[in-house]
């Protein structure tokens, strides 16, 4: 079991922490969501709506939390999600976070978006190393970035299909985060009232896009968000997914899926899993928070594909509400980004044992010895009735 500290028992402990210790800007990447960040409050919402019912009168002194995804065996059912420019956040966050999820047997999804090199990665995690693609417009960058991926020895690709253009995220554009990084006297300032991360970040070197630097015919002079827009597909069609098919003969999941036809769009494509997801609220203030889209999915598509999800999981609890409606893996990447920020390298291990904790408890509290086992019949009557039951 893991260990960590007490002082920080909760993620919400480790965001209070993390936004003291961060310079504004980068808190705010981490945090901020788009325009009003409605949607970003609702996924926690609509989470906290979510009521199990325990089941006594059984026996709980063992609790077996591993999960199989995709032919693999893992010890928990939680993971690190991909998180574009993560070193940003705390020099050196992605290989720290690589090897801990290594070292826990937990889910590791590289971000397109990192500022590590995706060659580095499956040296440091090879048995848990996945590997998230943003599509890019030009087809042949696609090809040979995924012949890279191969090449490295990721067993999962996950394609990102929510972002078909960069979003407008207010908190972001009053910061100008901008990469190659620019000295503001605003960023100036804060990073001399954080010098923590300020030395950390000079030692280690400022972050940059790696991975697609190769394939830019420009810097990112214009903001992230109009850097993402020219550089990504304008809406990733069900050819081109056809096409990565074609290309990637491992485990293939769909990271974004929010509607059901979606969700039987892509299963007719031949893909092995879904994660559900509003991109933790940062794409389009409006859409339904991924546990409401969760339980509109046709039960059937559990037969065929491994569902996933992630966007406002900040709890073992949480992983548990979702894997009632059907989720079999959750991902939180605020959750770790927050630790990173809060306690630098001991945040991984930190966010590691609370979830591992939270998880063991709540089952023990539910009467489930078997986190495999857990399904609707915990759920309350309100939520039952709730899920669809078929195509």
């Amino acid at each position: 079991m893991s260990v960590y500290d007490t002082r920080y028992p909760a993620i919400s402990d480790l965001r209070e922490l993390a936004k003291k210790r961060l310079p504004c800007f980068v808190f705010e990447y981490v945090d901020a969501a788009v325009d009003e960040e409605i949607g970003k409050h609702r996924n926690r919402e609509a989470l906290h709506e979510v009521e199990l019912t325990p089941r006594y009168l059984r026996d709980v002194s063992r609790v077996d939390l591993a999960v199989d995804l995709f032919g693999k065996s893992y010890s928990m059912p939680f993971g690190v999600p991909p998180v574009g420019l993560g070193n940003l956040i705390w020099p050196g966050a992605e290989s720290v976070l690589a090897r801990a999820c290594q070292q826990a047997a937990i889910p590791y999804i590289q971000s397109l978006f990192s500022t590590t090199l995706l060659e580095d990665i499956p040296q440091l995690a090879p048995d848990v190393c996945w590997f998230q693609l943003y599509v890019p417009r030009d087809e042949r960058v696609m090809e040979d970035l995924i012949s890279r991926v191969r090449k490295a020895g990721f067993h999962v690709l996950v394609v990102t299909i929510d972002v078909p253009v960069g979003a407008k995220r207010n908190r972001e554009l009053k910061n100008g985060l901008k990469l190659p990084f620019q000295i503001t006297p605003a960023v100036l300032w804060h990073c001399l009232i954080h010098p923590r991360w300020t030395m950390q970040t000079i030692k280690a070197g400022m972050p940059g896009l790696v991975n697609i630097m190769p394939y830019a015919d420009k810097a990112v002079n214009d903001g992230l968000a109009s850097f993402f827009t020219q550089f990504i597909m304008p809406g990733v069609t069900r050819e081109r997914l056809g096409r990565i098919r074609e290309l990637w003969d491992g485990p293939l999941v769909i990271k974004g899926i929010q509607h059901p036809q979606d969700a039987l769009d892509v299963r007719e494509i031949g893909v092995d899993g879904l994660i559900v997801s509003n991109h933790g609220g940062r794409q389009i203030d409006a859409a339904p928070a991924s546990i409401s889209s969760l339980r509109r999915l046709p039960k059937s598509l559990a037969d065929d594909l491994t569902i996933m999800i992630d966007s406002g999981i900040r709890s073992g609890l949480d992983v548990l509400r979702a894997k009632a409606l059907g989720a079999v893996c959750a991902f939180s990447g605020r959750s770790f980004f927050y630790g990173m920020g809060a306690l630098g390298a001991a945040g991984a291990q930190q966010v590691i044992g609370i979830f591992e904790d939270e998880i063991r408890r709540s089952l023990q509290q539910l009467g489930c010895s078997r986190f495999s086992e857990l399904d609707d019949r915990w759920l309350s009557c309100n939520d039952l009735q709730s899920i669809k039951p078929s195509d």
